[in-house]
């Protein structure tokens, strides 16, 4: 996944930088999924997003990293790519962890400071909060977005899409890896491993668990592959949330 998952947000690393696609889900409507948002470059489709205040969105650095804000735009309230969202946004300034680093997705995280506010609306337009405790191993989780729907593919959905998920134990995520990634603190990893899973496409969206983001889809080798499963930023671990926290303190200030 490390190098079709980079195909996943920035439609290929090695590829030109892609999306990514729920593999094993199914379609929704945003308004079960309100807080998912998603990125624009350059008017193209890039990532997906949470939307943690009316003027700042969670994603990944991976999906910004060496990029301008001025190319990007955020879309709230879609539920399909082809359509026009009935909200959208420029990017003032991007706050990419310090510490991020794009050779392995340490720290893989970042916050989009929005031009102007975002008028919520209920059920189509919501914010959701960072999560504070991680969910266990074996919890299940939702993930969302547009991702392309199996790692061949070069397509986004045209339709939002959701599946649920399981967490992968800490060490079985890094036995996985072992010789070929690291596993660090600031990850988690998610799949039903061969089944479902985030793909190319989906990079920067959400993992909720409880109402809460509590990771961000960040890199993994292929999609939905029984020996790999997908790997997630996790919010909830001391480093990420310090940033997020630090970042949104003094967006406030």
């Amino acid at each position: 996944m490390i190098w079709l998952w980079l195909c996943y947000a920035l439609l290929c690393v090695l590829d030109a930088a892609g999306g990514q696609r729920i593999v094993g889900g199914q379609e929704t409507s945003i308004r079960q999924v309100p807080y998912l948002v998603y990125l624009r470059q350059g008017g193209k489709f890039i990532c997906g997003g949470s939307l943690l205040s009316p003027s700042c969105v969670l994603s990944a650095a991976h999906c910004v990293y060496g990029a301008e804000a001025k190319d990007y735009t955020v879309h709230a309230g879609a539920s399909r790519l082809e359509a026009a969202a009935p909200v959208v946004r420029n990017v003032a300034q991007f706050h990419i962890a310090p510490s991020y680093d794009p050779g392995n997705f340490d720290m893989d995280v970042a916050i989009l400071q929005l031009s102007s506010r975002i008028h919520l609306s209920a059920g189509q337009v919501t914010t959701i909060a960072p999560c504070r405790t991680a969910p266990g191993s074996n919890a299940y989780v939702r993930i969302s977005g547009w991702g392309v729907r199996n790692e061949e593919s070069r397509e986004p959905a045209a339709q939002v899409r959701t599946t649920l998920v399981r967490v992968v134990p800490q060490r079985e995520c890094q036995q996985a890896y072992a010789g070929q990634a690291q596993i660090s603190d600031s990850m988690l990893c998610a799949a039903v491993r061969g089944i479902r899973d985030s793909c190319s496409g989906d990079s920067g969206g959400p993992l909720v668990y409880r109402g809460e983001v509590c990771g961000i889809v960040s890199w993994g080798f292929g999609c939905a592959r029984a020996a790999y499963p997908g790997v997630y930023t996790n919010v909830a671990s001391n480093r990420v949330r310090n940033f997020v926290d630090q970042t949104l303190r003094k967006l406030r200030s």
